[in-house]
């Protein structure tokens, strides 16, 4: 039991710290909050293939072989400057609704985020003879939706303040930047 509890511990605290993963479900949230729900869905389900590859030995597979984690790496690395573009030059217009391309988008995300795989890579030596992996699954499950539902809940607050077009562009331009710097954080770790 203390296993689990040392990595929902740990896992909470890394998934609530502020990243990729939860930039990009308060950008969705802002405008439209069913996009950010399937973000955050393609988020926890690259959450849940990491930490069941790390549990069997594959994220050690991933860390070793370093053309397929350069790739990775480029690939969620592409996507958050395609990101940074697209909300450096928006204009205040409601989005479709992509939840399926926006779901996968987010996985891609999820799964190719360095982070995490580092993450689970540090705590699974510690936790899995104790451990079943249906249970750790669990705890990203419910920790992360927990993380995702708090980033909604704070962009539900700024929605109204950012109904003024210039704050809008401006958190647009803050954001844009930081998912630059995020994809630099992908790429050099």
């Amino acid at each position: 039991m203390a296993d689990y509890l040392l990595f929902a511990s740990a896992f909470f605290a890394s998934a609530i710290a502020p990243g990729a993963d939860t930039l990009l479900i308060l950008t969705r949230a802002l405008s439209n909050k069913k996009l950010a729900i399937a973000t955050a869905a393609g988020i926890t389900t690259g959450k849940v293939l990491m930490v069941s590859l790390a549990y069997f030995g594959l994220a050690a597979l991933l860390q070793s072989n370093g053309e397929l984690l350069l790739a990775l790496k480029i690939l969620g690395a592409s996507f958050l400057i395609y990101k940074a573009v697209r909300l450096w030059f928006a204009e205040r217009v409601q989005p479709r609704d992509r939840k399926g391309s926006e779901f996968f988008a987010a996985l891609a995300i999820g799964f190719s985020n360095p982070q995490p795989l580092a993450f689970y890579l540090a705590i699974m030596p510690v936790v899995i003879g104790t451990t079943q992996l249906p249970l750790l699954i669990l705890i990203v499950v419910v920790g992360f939706s927990l993380v995702s539902a708090l980033y909604i809940l704070l962009a539900g607050r700024l929605s109204s303040w950012l109904a003024i077009g210039t704050n809008f562009q401006q958190v647009n331009r803050v954001l844009a930047i930081a998912f630059l710097v995020l994809a630099v954080i992908v790429l050099t770790r």
